[in-house]
C-alpha cells in the first residue's frame, strides 16, 4: 500500500524545536522514515554525543492530538511492534535505527482518506528541578546544536538554532550572577524562559517551583 507525503516544518510556542512531515493517507499505512522524519539522521550520531539530548513524536489529526489511536510498526519482514500513542499525541515507542532503514511501515487503525500530522520534538535531557547551574545548561544546549548540525549534514547551516530553555509549570524565576545580584527570567506567555546570551555571567537559575518539563527555545527571528 502507499501513501501521499508531503512536509513541514514547525515550531511548538518558545518551549521547543519541532519539525517534522505532514501526510495524507492514501491507505492505512504510511512509510516509517516519513512519519518518523529526521529520526534516522539523529541515530546516526553517535549515541555518547546524543546523551544530552532526546527526541519525540507527537501524532495530531485535524489539527488535534491523535489521542487513543492504534498504531503498529511494520517490518518487511513481517514482524509487527505496538506503538502507543499518549494522550498528548506522542509515540511511547519509537522505532530502532535498523528497523528506518528496513523499510518498516506505521499501520494505522483510520480511515484509507484520514490526513494526520507527524511533529518531532527536540528536548534537553534534563530532570525538572527548582534550581540549575547555568553551566550545566550551557553544556546541554551545546551538545544539542552539535549533534542538530551534525544530524543535518550538508544542511547544517540551515538548520535551527537552540539558544535557551522554556519552564513550563513554574511560574516565574530569577537568574543569579557571580555578584548574587538577581534578575528576574522573562517570561512568553506564562512560561519562565532563560536565553543565556541575554544574561552572560549568570550562575544559577531559580525557579518559582519546579516545572512540569523543559524545553528548549530557538533563536530569536
Amino acid at each position: 500500500m502507499s501513501a501521499r507525503l508531503g512536509r513541514r516544518a514547525a515550531v511548538a510556542g518558545a518551549l521547543a524545536l519541532v519539525a517534522g512531515s505532514a501526510f495524507a493517507q492514501a491507505s492505512k499505512t504510511a512509510p516509517a522514515d516519513k512519519v518518523f522524519s529526521y529520526l534516522e539522521n539523529f541515530l546516526k550520531v553517535p549515541a555518547q554525543e546524543r546523551s544530552r539530548t532526546r527526541v519525540a513524536f507527537a501524532l495530531s489529526r485535524d489539527g488535534k492530538p491523535a489521542a487513543g489511536l492504534k498504531a503498529t510498526l511494520v517490518e518487511a519482514g513481517g514482524a509487527r511492534t505496538p506503538l502507543p500513542i499518549g494522550s498528548d499525541g506522542r509515540f511511547e515507542r519509537l522505532p530502532t535505527l535498523a528497523q528506518l532503514q528496513g523499510g518498516a511501515k506505521i499501520e494505522f487503525e483510520a480511515p484509507a482518506d484520514a490526513k494526520f500530522g507527524s511533529t518531532l520534538i527536540i528536548e534537553p535531557v534534563l530532570k525538572p528541578a527548582p534550581e540549575y547551574d547555568v553551566a550545566e545548561l550551557k553544556t546541554v544546549l551545546d551538545s544539542t546544536n552539535g549533534v542538530i548540525g551534525k544530524a543535518a549534514g550538508p544542511m547544517a547551516m540551515l538548520a535551527p538554532k537552540m539558544t535557551g530553555f522554556g519552564f513550563p509549570g513554574a511560574t516565574g524565576g530569577v537568574v543569579v550572577g557571580a555578584d548574587g545580584k538577581s534578575q528576574s527570567l522573562p517570561l512568553s506567555g506564562k512560561t519562565p524562559i532563560l536565553r543565556l546570551a541575554d544574561f552572560k555571567g549568570a550562575t544559577r537559575v531559580r525557579l518559582s517551583g519546579t516545572p512540569a518539563r523543559v524545553g528548549f527555545i530557538q533563536s530569536k527571528k
